[in-house]
Protein backbone atom coordinates (compact mmCIF):
# COMPACT_ATOMS: atom_id res chain seq x y z
CA UNK A 1 0.00 0.00 0.00
CA UNK A 2 1.28 3.60 -1.20
CA UNK A 3 2.59 5.55 2.13
CA UNK A 4 0.25 8.74 2.86
CA UNK A 5 3.45 10.74 2.04
CA UNK A 6 3.73 8.84 -1.24
CA UNK A 7 0.51 9.32 -2.09
CA UNK A 8 0.64 13.45 -1.39
CA UNK A 9 3.80 13.69 -3.40
CA UNK A 10 2.01 12.57 -6.26
CA UNK A 11 -0.58 14.98 -6.16
CA UNK A 12 1.87 17.70 -6.15
CA UNK A 13 3.32 16.32 -8.95
CA UNK A 14 0.59 16.44 -10.78
CA UNK A 15 0.34 19.95 -10.32
CA UNK A 16 3.75 20.21 -11.86
CA UNK A 17 4.01 23.87 -10.64
CA UNK A 18 6.52 26.26 -11.57
CA UNK A 19 6.14 28.82 -9.04
CA UNK A 20 8.22 31.57 -8.54
CA UNK A 21 10.94 32.08 -5.43
CA UNK A 22 8.49 35.06 -4.09
CA UNK A 23 5.87 33.20 -3.49
CA UNK A 24 4.31 30.85 -1.02
CA UNK A 25 3.58 26.90 -2.45
CA UNK A 26 0.46 27.60 -3.47
CA UNK A 27 -1.47 27.89 -7.56
CA UNK A 28 -2.64 31.19 -7.80
CA UNK A 29 -5.74 31.45 -10.68
CA UNK A 30 -7.62 33.86 -11.97
CA UNK A 31 -10.92 34.06 -12.38
CA UNK A 32 -12.13 34.36 -15.38
CA UNK A 33 -8.84 35.86 -16.48
CA UNK A 34 -8.33 39.29 -14.64
CA UNK A 35 -11.86 39.51 -14.03
CA UNK A 36 -11.12 42.81 -12.38
CA UNK A 37 -9.54 44.46 -14.56
CA UNK A 38 -11.24 43.47 -17.95
CA UNK A 39 -14.29 41.95 -19.23
CA UNK A 40 -14.45 38.11 -17.56
CA UNK A 41 -13.57 35.70 -19.59
CA UNK A 42 -12.29 37.63 -22.77
CA UNK A 43 -9.39 37.56 -24.86
CA UNK A 44 -8.24 41.09 -22.83
CA UNK A 45 -8.91 39.91 -19.52
CA UNK A 46 -6.85 36.68 -20.45
CA UNK A 47 -3.65 38.55 -21.58
CA UNK A 48 -3.68 40.68 -18.30
CA UNK A 49 -3.90 37.42 -15.89
CA UNK A 50 -0.70 35.84 -17.64
CA UNK A 51 0.77 39.64 -17.73
CA UNK A 52 0.70 39.54 -13.97
CA UNK A 53 2.10 36.31 -13.84
CA UNK A 54 -0.65 33.74 -12.58
CA UNK A 55 -0.63 30.01 -12.63
CA UNK A 56 -3.85 29.07 -13.90
CA UNK A 57 -6.48 30.88 -15.71
CA UNK A 58 -10.14 29.48 -14.54
CA UNK A 59 -12.46 29.57 -17.26
CA UNK A 60 -15.75 28.53 -18.38
CA UNK A 61 -17.20 27.08 -21.10
CA UNK A 62 -20.40 27.26 -23.01
CA UNK A 63 -21.69 24.89 -26.44
CA UNK A 64 -23.36 26.82 -29.69
CA UNK A 65 -26.13 25.86 -30.98
CA UNK A 66 -23.41 24.49 -33.69
CA UNK A 67 -21.65 22.45 -30.66
CA UNK A 68 -18.60 24.88 -30.85
CA UNK A 69 -16.77 25.72 -27.27
CA UNK A 70 -17.12 29.04 -26.36
CA UNK A 71 -15.55 31.05 -23.28
CA UNK A 72 -18.55 32.25 -21.54
CA UNK A 73 -19.64 32.41 -17.80
CA UNK A 74 -23.38 32.32 -17.95
CA UNK A 75 -25.77 29.99 -20.50
CA UNK A 76 -27.37 33.65 -21.48
CA UNK A 77 -25.98 36.06 -23.37
CA UNK A 78 -27.45 38.57 -21.62
CA UNK A 79 -25.38 40.10 -18.53
CA UNK A 80 -21.98 39.84 -20.25
CA UNK A 81 -22.85 41.04 -23.67
CA UNK A 82 -25.18 43.07 -26.37
CA UNK A 83 -26.89 39.78 -27.06
CA UNK A 84 -29.87 38.22 -25.51
CA UNK A 85 -31.10 34.50 -24.71
CA UNK A 86 -28.86 31.31 -24.59
CA UNK A 87 -26.04 30.81 -25.69
CA UNK A 88 -27.10 27.51 -27.36
CA UNK A 89 -29.99 29.04 -29.79
CA UNK A 90 -27.00 30.91 -31.74
CA UNK A 91 -24.25 29.48 -33.68
CA UNK A 92 -20.71 30.56 -32.78
CA UNK A 93 -20.65 33.54 -35.68
CA UNK A 94 -23.73 34.86 -34.40
CA UNK A 95 -21.81 35.04 -31.39
CA UNK A 96 -18.92 36.24 -32.57
CA UNK A 97 -20.33 39.35 -33.92
CA UNK A 98 -21.53 40.48 -30.46
CA UNK A 99 -19.98 43.27 -28.25
CA UNK A 100 -18.67 41.28 -24.77
CA UNK A 101 -17.02 44.44 -23.46
CA UNK A 102 -18.60 47.66 -23.26
CA UNK A 103 -20.53 46.66 -20.51
CA UNK A 104 -17.49 46.54 -18.59
CA UNK A 105 -15.81 50.02 -19.70
CA UNK A 106 -15.56 51.78 -23.03
CA UNK A 107 -12.22 50.89 -22.86
CA UNK A 108 -13.55 47.20 -23.81
CA UNK A 109 -15.89 47.88 -26.84
CA UNK A 110 -15.49 45.46 -29.58
CA UNK A 111 -14.40 42.87 -26.91
CA UNK A 112 -15.46 39.68 -28.43
CA UNK A 113 -16.38 36.20 -26.65
CA UNK A 114 -14.04 33.94 -27.58
CA UNK A 115 -14.06 30.81 -28.75
CA UNK A 116 -12.36 28.04 -26.32
CA UNK A 117 -9.86 27.71 -29.50
CA UNK A 118 -8.63 31.51 -29.16
CA UNK A 119 -8.21 31.49 -25.64
CA UNK A 120 -5.92 28.25 -25.56
CA UNK A 121 -3.71 29.52 -28.36
CA UNK A 122 -3.92 33.01 -26.34
CA UNK A 123 -2.54 31.07 -23.53
CA UNK A 124 -0.07 29.15 -25.31
CA UNK A 125 2.76 27.44 -23.13
CA UNK A 126 2.17 30.36 -20.43
CA UNK A 127 -0.32 29.35 -18.29
CA UNK A 128 -2.71 26.07 -17.15
CA UNK A 129 -6.30 26.00 -17.58
CA UNK A 130 -8.81 25.03 -15.13
CA UNK A 131 -12.03 24.59 -17.40
CA UNK A 132 -15.75 24.34 -16.03
CA UNK A 133 -17.43 22.07 -18.17
CA UNK A 134 -20.81 21.68 -18.93
CA UNK A 135 -23.32 18.35 -18.93
CA UNK A 136 -21.00 16.57 -21.74
CA UNK A 137 -22.80 12.68 -23.12
CA UNK A 138 -20.50 10.29 -24.32
CA UNK A 139 -20.59 9.57 -27.91
CA UNK A 140 -22.31 13.33 -29.11
CA UNK A 141 -21.24 15.67 -31.05
CA UNK A 142 -19.99 18.00 -28.57
CA UNK A 143 -18.16 15.80 -26.54
CA UNK A 144 -16.06 14.69 -30.07
CA UNK A 145 -15.63 18.57 -30.42
CA UNK A 146 -14.56 19.71 -27.51
CA UNK A 147 -12.52 16.62 -27.02
CA UNK A 148 -10.55 17.99 -30.77
CA UNK A 149 -10.06 21.65 -29.39
CA UNK A 150 -8.23 20.60 -26.59
CA UNK A 151 -6.14 18.17 -28.59
CA UNK A 152 -3.88 21.72 -29.08
CA UNK A 153 -2.80 21.62 -25.80
CA UNK A 154 0.68 20.87 -25.11
CA UNK A 155 0.69 19.47 -21.70
CA UNK A 156 -2.89 18.08 -21.03
CA UNK A 157 -1.92 16.85 -17.78
CA UNK A 158 -1.32 20.14 -16.80
CA UNK A 159 -4.77 21.53 -17.46
CA UNK A 160 -7.71 20.65 -15.14
CA UNK A 161 -11.22 19.55 -16.51
CA UNK A 162 -13.88 20.65 -14.15
CA UNK A 163 -17.48 19.04 -14.07
CA UNK A 164 -20.64 19.50 -11.89
CA UNK A 165 -21.44 15.97 -12.90
CA UNK A 166 -19.82 12.59 -12.37
CA UNK A 167 -21.16 11.11 -15.23
CA UNK A 168 -20.25 13.63 -17.78
CA UNK A 169 -16.74 13.68 -15.58
CA UNK A 170 -16.32 9.94 -16.56
CA UNK A 171 -17.85 10.00 -19.96
CA UNK A 172 -15.44 12.87 -21.05
CA UNK A 173 -12.47 11.05 -18.98
CA UNK A 174 -12.66 7.92 -21.53
CA UNK A 175 -12.40 10.59 -24.70
CA UNK A 176 -9.96 12.78 -23.37
CA UNK A 177 -7.27 10.72 -20.35
CA UNK A 178 -4.05 12.84 -20.53
CA UNK A 179 -6.06 15.57 -18.47
CA UNK A 180 -6.52 16.17 -14.38
CA UNK A 181 -9.83 16.28 -13.52
CA UNK A 182 -12.04 17.67 -10.55
CA UNK A 183 -15.57 17.63 -9.36
CA UNK A 184 -17.49 20.31 -8.56
CA UNK A 185 -20.39 20.46 -6.14
CA UNK A 186 -22.49 22.95 -5.01
CA UNK A 187 -21.89 25.12 -1.87
CA UNK A 188 -24.30 23.39 0.18
CA UNK A 189 -22.93 19.91 -0.31
CA UNK A 190 -20.66 19.07 2.93
CA UNK A 191 -16.77 18.50 2.01
CA UNK A 192 -16.42 15.13 3.15
CA UNK A 193 -18.92 14.28 0.41
CA UNK A 194 -16.31 15.99 -1.94
CA UNK A 195 -13.49 13.70 -0.78
CA UNK A 196 -15.56 10.68 -0.90
CA UNK A 197 -17.01 11.35 -3.96
CA UNK A 198 -13.17 12.62 -5.70
CA UNK A 199 -11.69 9.30 -4.08
CA UNK A 200 -14.41 6.77 -5.36
CA UNK A 201 -13.31 8.74 -9.00
CA UNK A 202 -9.77 8.18 -8.64
CA UNK A 203 -9.33 12.31 -8.92
CA UNK A 204 -6.73 14.46 -7.49
CA UNK A 205 -8.15 17.52 -7.24
CA UNK A 206 -11.45 18.96 -5.88
CA UNK A 207 -12.69 22.10 -6.31
CA UNK A 208 -14.80 23.40 -3.28
CA UNK A 209 -16.46 27.09 -2.72
CA UNK A 210 -14.36 29.12 -0.22
CA UNK A 211 -17.39 28.66 2.40
CA UNK A 212 -16.78 24.72 2.37
CA UNK A 213 -13.17 24.98 3.18
CA UNK A 214 -11.62 24.35 6.53
CA UNK A 215 -8.73 22.72 8.03
CA UNK A 216 -10.58 19.40 8.26
CA UNK A 217 -11.34 19.50 4.80
CA UNK A 218 -7.74 20.39 3.80
CA UNK A 219 -6.00 17.55 6.14
CA UNK A 220 -8.20 15.05 5.17
CA UNK A 221 -7.89 15.68 1.27
CA UNK A 222 -3.77 15.90 1.34
CA UNK A 223 -3.78 12.72 3.18
CA UNK A 224 -6.12 10.61 0.45
CA UNK A 225 -3.79 12.87 -1.96
CA UNK A 226 -5.99 15.29 -3.25
CA UNK A 227 -4.94 18.72 -3.97
CA UNK A 228 -7.76 21.55 -2.72
CA UNK A 229 -8.78 24.54 -5.16
CA UNK A 230 -10.46 27.26 -3.47
CA UNK A 231 -13.39 28.61 -5.20
CA UNK A 232 -13.19 31.49 -5.40
CA UNK A 233 -12.40 34.82 -3.37
CA UNK A 234 -11.54 38.66 -4.02
CA UNK A 235 -11.59 40.20 -0.43
CA UNK A 236 -8.14 40.15 1.53
CA UNK A 237 -9.69 38.70 4.16
CA UNK A 238 -11.27 35.67 2.52
CA UNK A 239 -7.40 35.54 0.60
CA UNK A 240 -5.98 35.29 4.07
CA UNK A 241 -7.72 32.87 5.30
CA UNK A 242 -7.49 30.43 2.85
CA UNK A 243 -3.78 30.75 2.09
CA UNK A 244 -3.95 30.30 6.52
CA UNK A 245 -5.43 27.02 5.59
CA UNK A 246 -2.48 25.62 2.97
CA UNK A 247 -5.07 25.25 -0.02
CA UNK A 248 -2.93 24.11 -2.75
CA UNK A 249 -4.74 27.20 -4.96
CA UNK A 250 -7.33 29.60 -5.04
CA UNK A 251 -9.34 31.08 -7.40
CA UNK A 252 -9.60 34.63 -7.72
CA UNK A 253 -9.77 37.98 -9.33
CA UNK A 254 -7.25 39.90 -7.60
CA UNK A 255 -4.07 37.45 -8.51
CA UNK A 256 -1.91 40.46 -7.41
CA UNK A 257 -3.58 40.59 -4.17
CA UNK A 258 -3.05 37.42 -3.68
CA UNK A 259 0.34 37.46 -4.92
CA UNK A 260 1.39 40.34 -2.57
CA UNK A 261 -0.44 38.09 0.44
CA UNK A 262 1.37 35.45 -0.13
CA UNK A 263 4.78 37.23 -0.26
CA UNK A 264 4.05 38.59 3.28
CA UNK A 265 2.83 35.23 4.43
CA UNK A 266 6.31 33.81 3.58
CA UNK A 267 8.80 36.85 5.24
Amino acid sequence: MASVGGLFLRAQVALNLERSEDRMDMLIVAHRGASQQAPENTLPAIAKALDAGVHMLALEIQKTKDEQPIVLADVSLDRTTNGTGRASRMTAKEIGALDAGSWFDDEFVGAKVPLLSEAIKAVGTKGRLLLSLPETKAGTPWAEELAKVLKARKKPSDDILAFSDSDSLKAFRDLAPDFSYALTLGEKVDGWVYLEKATKMGLKFVRPHRSQVDGVLVRQAHAKGIAVIAHFANEESDLRSLAELRVDGIVTGRPEKLTAILAEMKK
